[in-house]
């Protein structure tokens, strides 16, 4: 649900971008896009990880803890907010139109116990429903503002307002009173630092690494390739979506399991399986297929930016699964030592590989980079379970993983037989999907039946 929420906002994004494309110059974009960087910096800081605390309690957060959770976002939201409405005052239009945009990061805060309580009920469909509409109300209201001569100022205006609807709209669906006061208890406090700590540590080594590398990039082979490497992200995207929204619900859904007393073991190996298959449904299509989309999408000129997609799939379709399947099963033990040092790890490794090779294979070593990272953090995670659960995870991923493989280089090695680059992509990707679809009916029927029905449920 939340995979196909993502989908939804994005087709509702792109629409709206249309529209406000041709009203609005590439400046505008520009200022409103670095407001929403530094915004969403402001908000990873003052989220800070406390609420991830609540979600592996065996029991319902206390009023106290859900109090002092609202309380220390409050506070942190406000200070930064203010912070940014201060240096925003002196620094022109992209500071005035940060410091409206702020204004969202205390209203995000008023909603954080009402999404614990969601998240620890499991109530995605709720969640999946209301990001939609929020995201419904950002489009629409910048498009009929900035149409109606507000500029800029209306775009700003649309993320304050979306903040304001989305944290209404979660605390009329949550089972907690709709207010709150927020009120600082010491005692709760102490218990609720050090896994916050450590789990927003994990983000924070996941930034470090995007931005390293686009550092490195940047430095190695300026905008030109900075450039190629952007848009092959933005394609890789895709497949994340799935990816985050297995990650965001992996670890509520294995603390509740784990505190009504499931079999743990079980549960990592279902959702390493499935997530597994369904990988290499996206990836090996994708790795297959970029060579030709992509210059038939964009133009020749961005057809280098196919070269890193293939190895970052190779490496997306291992670690994808076992990290899913892992980091849940560790958070919902109270373990965020072993996360960190994966995620550190694999950041040191991708930071320092694609420094390596750039200069001697362009930018292909950065998807190769990207490969040998993601091994990295698969081995890592893999160790941990074998250790926590006696269970070899890699076993679990071996046959839809061998079968991304085969499937994606037997699809590349096939020359279609169209002039067209777009058909050529499109028949290249569906040569990958029923390659992969056939060697999982012969070799992996069971799981693919499973996914399957999985999927016929949503309909």
């Amino acid at each position: 649900m939340l995979t196909m929420r993502a989908a939804a906002g994005q087709v509702v994004a792109f629409a709206s971008t249309i529209v406000l494309a041709h009203l609005l110059s590439p400046t505008a974009f520009g200022v409103v896009a670095f407001g929403a960087t530094v915004v969403a910096i402001g908000n990873f800081f003052a989220d800070g990880g406390l609420g991830m605390s609540l979600i592996r309690k065996a029991t319902d957060p206390t009023v106290d803890e859900l109090r002092t959770l609202l309380a220390l976002q409050l506070m942190a939201a406000l200070v930064i907010a203010l912070g940014l409405a201060l240096a925003g005052s002196r620094t022109g239009t992209a500071g005035a139109v940060t410091a409206i945009m702020a204004c969202s990061l205390p209203l995000l805060a008023l909603r954080s116990p009402h999404a614990i309580a969601l998240e620890r009920a499991l109530e995605y469909r709720t969640i999946a429903t209301i990001e939609f509409t929020e995201s419904l109300v950002y489009s629409g209201w910048a498009v009929a503002t900035v149409w109606a001569g507000w500029g800029v100022w209306g775009l700003a205006s649309a993320a304050v307002v979306s903040a304001l609807a989305g944290s209404v709209l979660m605390a009329v669906a949550s089972p907690l009173s709709m207010l709150m006061p927020p009120r600082l208890v010491r005692s709760t406090l102490r218990s609720m630092l050090a896994f916050g700590m450590g789990y927003q540590a994990v983000g924070v080594v996941s930034l470090v690494r995007i931005q390293g590398v686009n550092l490195v990039v940047a430095a190695v082979g300026g905008e030109h390739l900075l450039g190629l490497w952007s848009l092959a992200q933005r394609l890789l995207q895709v497949p994340f979506w799935m990816f985050n929204a297995l990650w965001r619900v992996s670890y509520p859904t294995m603390a509740r399991l784990r505190a009504l007393g499931e079999d743990m073991r079980g549960t990592v190996e279902g959702f390493a399986r499935l997530t597994a298959l369904a990988a290499g449904a996206a990836l090996a299509p994708l790795a297959s297929s970029a060579h030709y989309l992509i210059p038939a999408m964009f133009g020749n000129r961005w057809a280098p930016a196919a070269a890193p997609l293939a190895w970052a799939s190779a490496g997306l379709v291992v670690s994808g699964p076992i990290s899913v399947a892992t980091s849940g099963f560790l958070y919902s033990k109270g373990d965020v030592r072993t996360p960190l040092r994966a995620s550190t790890t694999s950041a040191t490794v991708f930071v320092g590989l694609t420094a390596a090779l750039l200069g001697p294979i362009g930018i292909a070593g950065a998807g190769v980079a990207w490969m040998f990272a993601s091994l990295t953090e698969a081995v890592i995670f893999g160790r941990a379970l074998r250790r926590y659960a006696n269970l070899a995870v890699e076993r679990l991923v071996c046959v839809p993983v061998a079968a991304a493989f085969v499937s994606a280089v037997l699809a590349y090695a096939l020359r279609p037989p169209f002039s067209s680059q777009l058909a050529d992509g499109i028949a290249t990707a569906t040569v990958a999907l029923i390659a992969y679809l056939s060697l999982s009916l012969a070799f992996n029927r069971t799981d693919l039946f499973k996914l399957l029905r999985r999927l016929r449920s949503f309909a």
